[in-house]
């Protein structure tokens, strides 16, 4: 049986037969597409720990108007990451909070920051907090609201952080198409515009 909320050990030639065919019909996923930005860190070289913790106040993904429209969407995601050279790979299947970590994790280590796995962990930490995600349909228009604390953490201590907010609306045509393009358009907006140049700058790292 298939868990959603960790990566997939399923080949990623099924999961890309079933985002080809799925465009012909109803289907229980959204189409995400992260675009990883042009940088490097002050901090290149780094090795860090990533803590993702999910403290929204309402843990509804959509509201009732969008999941009427999206049908049968069980709040599971199909996540491709972008690079730089355009280059397209489909990472795997996810929840929303095992997505969420995923595309931090490579966003940090697009910078040239090393992310170690669970089990050996580092004097130095970010720790990401995700306090809004909802999408919403109002009137002929998909309306998704996201906001996240980025920490940095030194022996389990704050040493800074920074707090996100996006929001984004597009008309809604047919389909889920829009909503899937609006969802990861604010994505990679918000989450590149986590500054880890200025995070580590302001701990003296």
């Amino acid at each position: 049986m298939m868990l959603f909320g960790c990566r997939l050990k399923t080949p990623a030639i099924i999961l890309f037969v079933a985002l080809a065919t799925s465009y012909c019909a109803s289907k229980n996923f959204l189409v995400v597409n992260y675009q990883l930005p042009s940088e490097t860190a002050a901090a290149k070289g780094s090795e860090i720990s990533l803590v993702f913790k999910d403290q929204r106040a309402d843990q509804t993904l959509v509201t009732k108007s969008a999941k009427i429209a999206l049908k049968d969407f069980s709040g599971n995601f199909a996540l491709i990451v972008a690079s730089d050279n355009k280059n397209e790979r489909l990472v795997g299947a996810f929840s929303l909070c095992s997505m969420m970590k995923t595309i931090f994790k490579q966003r940090i280590e697009n910078a040239g920051i090393r992310v170690t796995s669970e089990d050996q962990s580092q004097p130095t930490a970010i720790e990401i907090i995700l306090k809004e995600f909802k999408l919403d349909l109002v009137k002929r228009k998909w309306v998704v609201q996201m906001t996240y604390q980025a920490n940095l953490l030194k022996e389990n201590r704050f040493v800074s952080g920074q707090t996100i907010t996006g929001n984004a609306e597009r008309l809604r045509v047919v389909g889920s198409k829009d909503a899937e393009k609006l969802i990861g358009e604010l994505i990679t907006d918000a989450v590149n515009r986590f500054n880890l140049d200025e995070l580590f700058q302001a701990a003296g790292i």
